[in-house]
């Protein structure tokens, strides 16, 4: 009986293996049928079969909004903000020396004959001082260095001890000093101003450039500072609308330097500290350079990213990689429009190309040196500097920063004091007579006493 049962299970077991097996044979055969039947699905299966994943050639590029200090690249240029301050106090010292070199120029015509190529050379070195520190000023802010506040407050400062120091000296020592020696003391500032004329050739000398630092950083607050109590909604708008005051300023002066040197108007001395210095075609870069870096905070910000976020993306190696290479191409654009224009306006005083190299240079335009023109020609010297440039970078030796203004004053002065010890043995002064000199101060000194 077990045994019987046994194997009626074993049969049972066996056939249903069989049914399995005859069932996938009977869909196989059925699939193939409708493969022969259907010669487009066969050729289309085959197809799908052989097709293997292909490789993106070019991987899509993200948007502005999408990066971030996730996606970050590592390439820092080498120069900092500190070498950029150090490049522009460089600068200021050899205008110090240009300046001097100018007056001892006019004074000695034989040294201006053999001096004559190298001040030429050395006449673009000043010009350069004043990029170089609105670059530097500009990325501490970017970085988060310094604040506006503190800026303004450096730069307003430093333009207002210049404008109280320039009239004390002059005022106090110049004027006082020509009025002791003068016959006539109303003839003094006439004898001044015409000695500024014979050294400018336009009637005004502007070299504070920290007014212009000034403007440059009033300009970025009214145009990127988030107000926190007033100006907020929709008032932050008219908080925008500010940015036209320093933007008007620099007009002013602009047109007053114009006006001056068409012999309009007559600037007096103490308001020279108070021009600006900045050439028309660095002004336009330094526009240039806020509208990119507001443009790219509207764009960054359209697709539903904060202000936050936009400030941690100032802080990415790409966005001072994209800043540098921006700036870069800005100078070397505005040098070479400035040289046309230059060159558009020497040939029209001209009158020909035959003409051209008959002029005398220092009768050249006096509109155009006194706006600026062709002083910023020297930018193209600073274009190539600008791709090894990079805002992020921190500086190797911070307490140079703060010693470095310091001595460059210090500087300053000796190379002051030393010009003007060259100008007075240049000029050739009386000499003078000690034993005489000492007659007069004991008669003098016999006088006192007997009243």
């Amino acid at each position: 009986m077990a045994d019987v049962i046994y194997n009626t299970a074993e049969e049972g077991s066996v056939s249903h293996k069989r049914r399995r097996e005859m069932n996938r044979q009977i869909v196989n055969d059925t699939e193939n049928m409708e493969m022969q039947s259907y010669p487009e699905a066969q050729a289309e299966a085959k197809a799908v079969k052989s097709q293997k994943p292909r490789k993106k050639i070019f991987k899509r590029i993200k948007r502005l909004h999408e990066h971030g200090m996730h996606d970050d690249i590592r390439y820092r240029g080498p120069l900092s903000f500190q070498s950029f301050q150090a490049l522009g106090w460089f600068c200021i010292i050899m205008s110090v020396v240009v300046m001097l070199l100018k007056i001892r120029m006019k004074i000695n015509p034989d040294l201006a004959e053999s001096l004559a190529k190298r001040y030429d050379l050395l006449g673009y070195v000043p010009a350069m001082s004043l990029p170089f520190m609105l670059i530097a000023n500009f990325s501490r802010i970017l970085n988060n260095e310094e604040g506006y506040w503190k800026q303004l407050l450096r730069n307003g400062l430093s333009t207002f001890l210049i404008v109280v120091i320039f009239n004390l000296f002059f005022y106090h020592y110049v004027v006082g000093v020509v009025n002791f020696i003068s016959l006539d003391p109303q003839q003094v500032m006439p004898l001044l101003m015409g000695l500024v004329k014979m050294v400018t050739a336009h009637g005004f000398i502007s070299f504070n450039i920290f007014i212009d630092l000034f403007l440059c950083t009033l300009f970025m607050f009214f145009l990127f500072y988030k107000p926190k109590r007033i100006f907020t909604g929709k008032l932050v708008y008219l908080f925008r609308l500010f940015a036209i005051l320093p933007v008007g300023y620099e007009f002013g002066s602009i047109l007053l330097k114009v006006a001056c040197a068409n012999g309009q108007v007559v600037i007096p001395i103490w308001a020279f500290p108070l021009l600006t210095v900045k050439p028309p075609m660095t002004f336009v870069v330094f526009m240039l350079m806020v509208i990119f870096l507001k443009f790219r905070e509207v764009r960054f910000c359209r697709h539903g990213r904060t202000h936050a976020e936009y400030e941690e993306f100032l802080q990415t190696n790409r966005n001072s990689l994209h800043f540098s290479i921006y700036l870069t191409l800005m100078l070397v654009i505005a040098a070479v429009a400035d040289l046309i224009i230059m060159l558009v306006m020497i040939i029209q005083q001209a009158g020909s190309l035959e003409a051209f190299e008959t002029l005398d240079p220092n009768n050249f335009h006096p509109i155009a040196i006194a706006v600026g023109f062709g002083k910023s020609i020297p930018l193209l010297f600073i274009s190539p500097i600008m791709l090894f440039y990079s805002y992020t970078r921190k500086p190797r030796f911070e307490k140079i920063g703060t010693l470095l203004p310091m001595v460059s004053m210090v500087v300053i002065v000796l190379i002051v004091i030393q010009g003007v010890y060259q100008l007075i043995a240049v000029a050739g002064l009386p000499r003078i007579d000690f034993n005489e000199l000492k007659e007069m101060l004991e008669s003098m000194l016999m006088l006192l006493m007997m009243e």
